[in-house]
């Protein structure tokens, strides 16, 4: 009934702790899908090893193409009614499929099954996690999860169940060119043509944070743009079908402007790459279609970033350009998180949303 996919990239160290934990649920009807994605290290030897020992496992080795491919490759071939996602340093709950099947409404409708999770960091120390209260909406009620219940800041891959049928139907897959909120962008792109919405109260999931998590993960502009211009699209689509006024939906707003800050910012991490020429022009692109949503919410909180933004809506580019440029040059990372250039809130926001 349920396809649990996995993508595995360098998790000799995790993985096997993370599919034993699936091994033993209490609700076994379900096949386990490893995608190794080109791991360098022993990572491929153990999927392999398990999957010997148990014949609900099945392995795709393939190249490295990156998390979303891993993914989409895993849906391709999944067999099950219903497909969930654990990530390799992860694990789960004995109950955690279980919980998640019997949140299931009438097999005839296609829903999406929400949990919360629990999070550590790799020494055991507590961290927040997400406990959502148990609530049902219909589709002609998806509104209310944009007005109250902050469905933006439920992003993540885990604790989820989607019903494959529909994906297939509505070709919805992982965009593989973008690296920030794919999680976000996907469940989006689902929640448009599903029948119900269902959060459960329980915390199933294990979220491991690792310390190394909070470093900078530097894309391309091209990158981060088409996340903020796809994350802008779902937006408008959501406000029209719904009517659902822009001051209703703040938070998705707030969460839509940590990927415009993501796309601005990204030119000044990669100085040694891009060009001043090549950073004018991403900056106008940028500004040329989004002025007015930037002006009217994208609220800076850090001095760096107040200044910045008063030269963008005076359209003096050339010296923002000059201003980020003097700021970062021969700057560490360190100094980057302590100027407020990249707040260690926003990454640990974003590292939610992919993880």
């Amino acid at each position: 009934m349920i396809s649990i996919i996995i993508p595995v990239y360098k998790a000799e160290q995790t993985l096997s702790k993370c599919i034993n934990s699936v091994l033993v649920q209490t609700y076994t009807d379900f096949e386990l899908i490893l995608v190794d994605d080109g791991s360098p290290d022993n990572s491929g030897v153990i999927c392999d090893q398990w999957a010997i020992q148990d014949e609900r496992i099945r392995v795709i080795h393939q190249e490295n193409r990156g998390v979303s491919h891993a993914r989409n490759q895993g849906m391709k071939t999944a067999l099950g009614d219903y497909i969930c996602f654990v990530d390799s340093d992860d694990w789960i709950k004995p109950d955690y499929l279980k919980r998640m099947y019997d949140s299931l409404l009438d097999d005839r409708k296609s829903g999406l099954i929400v949990h919360g999770f629990e999070c550590f960091t790799s020494e055991g120390i507590v961290l927040p996690g997400r406990k959502l209260d148990n609530k049902l909406l219909l589709s002609k009620d998806f509104g209310e999860a944009f007005r109250e219940d902050h469905i933006c800041r439920l992003g993540y891959s885990c604790s989820k169940l989607y019903k494959r049928d529909l994906i297939f139907q509505y070709n919805i897959f992982f965009d593989e060119q973008i690296y920030c909120c794919e999680d976000l962008m996907f469940m989006y792109a689902y929640l448009l043509h599903c029948d119900y919405l269902l959060y459960g109260d329980s915390q199933e999931y294990v979220y491991i944070k690792y310390s190394n998590s909070m470093s900078i993960v530097v894309n391309s502009f091209e990158s981060e743009y088409k996340c903020f211009t796809l994350y802008k699209k779902y937006v408008e689509l959501y406000m029209e079908k719904y009517s659902l006024s822009a001051d209703s939906m703040k938070s998705t707003y707030d969460s839509m402007m940590v990927i415009f800050r993501r796309a601005l910012k990204t030119n000044y991490l990669r100085l040694g790459i891009i060009g001043r020429s090549e950073r004018l022009m991403n900056l106008k692109t940028l500004m040329k279609d989004n002025f007015e949503i930037i002006e009217r919410y994208y609220n800076p909180v850090y001095r760096l970033d107040k200044i910045g933004n008063w030269l963008l809506m005076h359209k003096w580019l050339k010296i923002f350009d000059l201003y980020m440029f003097f700021f970062v040059y021969n700057k560490s990372e360190a100094d980057i998180f302590k100027f407020g250039f990249f707040d260690k809130n926003v990454i640990f926001c974003l590292t939610m949303s992919t993880m």
